[in-house]
């Protein structure tokens, strides 16, 4: 079973904060300004992720062995997400599928009547960090969003790769004080 016991400082050494609703502002600034919005914050945000990933190998917080869960603990800790539950692992053959249900996602628990789900930052960040450590291409999606009327946001993770998660269905990351 997953720690979940990171110290919350391994985030916030050489960070600054904003507050999440000065990014839901500058994601609507965006979307106003670029009609593909979706596609260029998803190819921004995973190279975000592999970064950050890489810094945290480089520290030696990141390996392989606890990839998945210090991403959703991260994720959660982080303030991208109030709660992220997995609710699918699928080991397929040369790949592996990972859905989550994610609550109070940045972006799609603070916009609402979309027509397209709106937490491809948010996607594309996990999918970025995961190809970093595993050294694979790795696709995410949102298939269902608040923001456009769905019960919950669904992120997809497809991980094109023989990997080994260290998480399992049904775990579940929330934030503290959340």
């Amino acid at each position: 079973m997953p720690s979940r016991s990171y110290d919350v400082r391994i985030l916030t050494e050489d960070a600054v904060l904003i507050d999440r609703q000065v990014l839901v502002d500058l994601y609507t600034g965006f979307e106003k300004l670029l009609r593909f919005v979706g596609g260029l914050l998803y190819a921004s945000s995973k190279k975000a992720g592999r970064l950050t990933a890489r810094r945290m190998i480089e520290k030696g917080l990141l390996t392989r062995e606890n990839a998945l869960d210090m991403l959703l603990w991260s994720f959660t800790a982080g303030g991208y997400a109030e709660r992220v539950t997995v609710e699918r692992v699928e080991k397929g053959r040369g790949s592996t599928r990972i859905v989550l249900r994610v609550e109070g996602a940045l972006l799609g628990s603070r916009l609402g009547k979309k027509k397209r789900p709106v937490d491809q930052p948010l996607v594309g960040y996990l999918a970025g960090w995961l190809e970093e450590v595993y050294g694979v291409r790795v696709d995410a999606r949102e298939t269902s969003c608040v923001a456009k009327g769905d019960p919950a946001c669904r992120f997809e993770i497809k991980i094109h790769g023989e990997v080994e998660p260290d998480v399992g269905e049904g775990e579940v990351y929330e934030r503290a004080g959340g």
